[in-house]
Formats: C-alpha cells, sequence, structure tokens
C-alpha cells in the first residue's frame, strides 16, 4: 500500500494532519538573535545535548498559506507561531534544536509533535505589522506572556549562529507508563529555502513563563545582538531518525 494510500494519522477517515510534504508560501518571520545564559540554555536543553553557543534565535511568525504538497484538494491553512531555537551538538552533529515552540491551530500542533518531535504547545500568538515596517509581536499562554518584541527596521550587521540542520528529540510514553514506545533524535532540514525580502533592524524583547511552566525566562537574555524580518518559502519534507534511543537499548 502507498504511502497515499494508507491511515496516516488518526482518525483514518478524517485525520487531524496530512502527509508531508508541505509549502510555506510567503511566511512572515521576524528574528531576535540575542545573548543568553549557557546555564540556562543547559538546564532547557534535552539529555545528551550539548550547548554550541550563547547567542539563540527568538522568533515568531506569521504562515499566510501552508499547501499539503500531496493533499491539494486540502486547501491552503494559515497559522501563527513564535518560539526559542539555540544551536546544539548531539554526539558529533552541530544544528539548532527548538526548545520552545508554540503555534495556534491544532494540526500544526500535532502534526509537528508526531512527525518531526517538534516540542510544540497551543497559545495565543500575535503579529502586528504597521506602516515604516514596525512590528509588534507577543506569545501568550496560560495567562502568562512568554514572548513579548517590538521590531524597528533599520540597518544592523550581525553574524548569525547556524542552527541548521535540525535535531530534535521524539518521545511518546508507553501507555502502560513503563517507560517509552518512541525515543528518537530526528535529524530534519529545511527545503528549497526561497527569500523574498530581508530587512534588518533592531529590537526589544522580554521573555517570561514561570518556573513551573515554560519556563522562557531562565534563558537569561542579556541583549539583542541583533534582528530582521524576512518573507520567505521553504518546503517541510519528511526527516530522519538519527538515533532510535530504544534500539540502541536492546542491542546494547
Amino acid at each position: 500500500m502507498s504511502k497515499l494510500n494508507r491511515p496516516f494519522t488518526l482518525p483514518d477517515r478524517s485525520p487531524l494532519f496530512k502527509a508531508p510534504p508541505r509549502h510555506y508560501k510567503g511566511y512572515r518571520k521576524l528574528s531576535l538573535y540575542c545573548e543568553a545564559s549557557l546555564a540556562g540554555i543547559r538546564k532547557a536543553l534535552p539529555r545528551d545535548f550539548e550547548t554550541a553557543s550563547n547567542i539563540i534565535e527568538v522568533f515568531v511568525m506569521n504562515c499566510p498559506e501552508v499547501h499539503d504538497l500531496s493533499n491539494p484538494e486540502m486547501g491552503p491553512r494559515a497559522y501563527l507561531e513564535g518560539g526559542v531555537v539555540v544551536q546544539a551538538r548531539y554526539k558529533t552533529v552541530l544544528g539548532g534544536h527548538v526548545l520552545y515552540e508554540y503555534v495556534t491551530t491544532d494540526d500544526a500542533l500535532c502534526g509537528g509533535r508526531e512527525v518531526w518531535g517538534y516540542p510544540k504547545k497551543l497559545a495565543q500568538v500575535s503579529f502586528d505589522e504597521a506602516p515604516g515596517g514596525h512590528i509588534a509581536a507577543s506569545v501568550e499562554r496560560l495567562g502568562k506572556t512568554l514572548i513579548d518584541t517590538k521590531f524597528t527596521p533599520g540597518e544592523a550587521i550581525f553574524e548569525k549562529p547556524s542552527l541548521q540542520p535540525r535535531l530534535q528529540v521524539k518521545r511518546i510514553p508507553r501507555v502502560d507508563g513503563e517507560g517509552f514506545d518512541v525515543d528518537q533524535i530526528i535529524y530534519n532540514e529545511l527545503a528549497s529555502p526561497k527569500l523574498h525580502e530581508r530587512i534588518p533592524g533592531a529590537a526589544a524583547v522580554t521573555l517570561g513563563g514561570s518556573p513551573i511552566m515554560d519556563p522562557l525566562m531562565e534563558l537569561g537574555v542579556t541583549r539583542v545582538v541583533g534582528a530582521e524580518f524576512i518573507v520567505a518559502d521553504f518546503h517541510l519534507a519528511y526527516g530522519r531518525v538519527y538515533e532510535d534511543r530504544l534500539a540502541t537499548k536492546v542491542n546494547a
């Protein structure tokens, strides 16, 4: 049975999300590159991941047109998201790890978690563009403001850390509570990136949360090194299993 003719996820008759690849057309993303605390980053990283830089990316983005290429009859969907990406190393691979990620729709949430291992949660995300290129963006969840940022376009030169490929943990607990059904390291890269517009500038950001839920403030951001607004396209395709920890334990 081909991938397109078999059930992809639940429920069979009307699955929550469709199979990849997905085409993100004209997404609008605000990225802030910030100095943060190495100790704070280390505290948030999954086990066996190592910190590689104290420069992190805080982002908020508007995805107005997302196409399921294998299921064009669905038509385009839209959602917003925000989060934090850090440069990290897993064994010999250096890449970007998404520490925190928040989205506004259930299909974006579950597809990201179940296929690629992105730590997505539902939240309220705002992305307001004003005349002159000014942007105000925020992420709120459970009554807490997690990301609050304002961007002003202008000349800026700064160095960005390499945050590709993505290295994520995909973990699903067993229903009886005895360990995991899935415990994998996922390796994924964005395909066919196409940049339409890039505007550098200056920005201010506040990270919030609480010690018991979404503790973004523990990252200890001290200053924004540089910021940019981009409009671009990319394809989100299948990744690969870099390491299956359950198989490693069985074979050990």
